[in-house]
């Protein structure tokens, strides 16, 4: 499915070639090979998925208050403000939770330098849309209507789904999993208030 495989094909254009990827029977380097390959060998704990998912909210916050240097209107930047706070407050949770989860089980994310993209939580963040100004659609401009600041908001959020979805793939364990469909929840609980704020408009 392209909603699984959309975190792959992103870990795959980061990596050397040369290094991740196994040679076929007809000498060349194939992706298939690197992803199956890396489905093995790559698993992350809880810590670290909570690690990913800090810095991914980290990138948000940052991302929305720059927005707000696009907009003159006090209404549209007061949207991107509230954003902003709710990738704050989000990102305080999961280094709270990532807190409490060493303490109990002694468990740590683990840096590899031969496997620096998978266990780089900062590089890990930097594949969802939050590594650029950009997402799945255009770039904001500044001009854009308060419907549109909203929808646009909506779409990011839909994408930062999709790359947790992917990341299910690379769960350790049941409890990362479950860490995951809660980071989802929380994702589509902010999905649902942005269209309760869309009917008000």
């Amino acid at each position: 499915m392209w909603v699984i495989s959309s975190i792959e094909d992103s870990i795959y254009n980061l990596f050397s070639l040369s290094q991740q990827l196994r040679l076929d029977d007809s000498g060349n380097k194939t992706r298939d090979s690197f992803r199956e390959s890396t489905a093995m060998e790559t698993k992350f704990n809880v810590f670290e998925i909570l690690e990913i998912a800090e810095r991914i909210e980290h990138r948000g916050a940052t991302f929305y208050v720059k927005m707000t240097e696009l907009f003159t209107d006090p209404d549209r930047k007061d949207i991107f403000y509230k954003l902003a706070n709710w990738k704050a407050k989000h990102e305080k949770l999961w280094a709270r939770m990532r807190k409490r989860f060493s303490e109990k089980t002694g468990e740590f994310g683990t840096f590899d330098p031969d496997n620096y993209v998978l266990s780089n939580p900062e590089v890990m963040a930097g594949l969802t849309w939050f590594g650029t100004k950009r997402s799945g659609g255009r770039a904001l401009t500044g001009k854009e209507s308060k419907e549109e600041i909203i929808r646009d908001a909506i779409r990011r959020a839909n994408e930062v789904i999709i790359f947790y979805q992917g990341l299910k793939d690379f769960a350790r364990e049941p409890a990362s999993e479950d860490t995951i469909d809660k980071i989802i929840r929380e994702e589509n609980q902010q999905i649902r208030l942005l269209m309760e704020e869309l009917e008000k408009l």
